[in-house]
């Protein structure tokens, strides 16, 4: 089962929900009813949704879990627990971009942490390889990216621009790569590889 987790970002763009379990992370509940969806959950210390969303949701059958404002984990990774614990198999994370780009850095160590969690927009999608031989669907033509958490070994089989070896993040040189074909293959020999596939060309 695919878990889709709406976090409190600022996207405009078309939102496409996948998940059979719809969570929103705290301020995801505002979004969500913009968009006229109704979560299965709402999740977090609830300092980012106003008592009348929450009001709105609750009285359409939502489930509220509320959590301290001090806390050790952020509402994301709550909403990742819970997407675990009640059978998902994948979490995609939806309405993520914004100005907060410490929250965006927390997540991307968050998709380090748990496996099979991308964040996901009709742009992009961010995803971290692990070791072994990772193969991924693509199309000819897309950016993708590839930066080391902090350092690793990998090789790049279906890019225009080859790379075996190791990269560290103090030398990013994985940046802005071009698929070749529908299927690429990334081997991590050692440490982990964030990827950024851009289904439309960045700007």
């Amino acid at each position: 089962m695919r878990a889709s987790i709406i976090v409190n970002g600022n996207y405009n763009g078309t939102m496409y929900i996948t998940g059979e379990l719809i969570i929103a992370a705290d301020g995801g509940a505002e979004e969500l009813r913009k968009r006229n969806v109704l979560p299965h959950v709402i999740i977090g210390d609830m300092d980012s949704v106003s008592e009348e969303t929450l009001d709105y949701f609750e009285n359409m059958g939502a489930k509220i879990q509320l959590y301290p404002q001090e806390k050790d984990e952020t509402d994301l990774e709550l909403a990742i627990i819970h997407a675990f614990k009640h059978g998902a198999s994948e979490v995609e994370i939806l309405n993520w971009q914004g100005e907060r780009v410490d929250m965006i850095l927390a997540m991307i160590g968050l998709l380090s942490k748990y496996e099979n969690v991308t964040a996901v927009s009709d742009n992009c999608e961010i995803g971290v390889l692990r070791t072994g031989e990772n193969v991924l669907k693509a199309m000819p033509g897309e950016t993708w990216s590839f930066l080391p958490l902090c350092s690793a070994q990998f090789k790049l089989v279906g890019f225009k621009y080859a790379f075996e070896g190791e990269m560290h993040v103090e030398s990013p040189i994985g940046v802005s790569n071009q698929a070749l074909s529908n299927e690429v293959r990334v081997n991590v020999e050692n440490g982990k590889v964030v990827y950024i596939r851009w289904r439309k060309k960045p700007s």
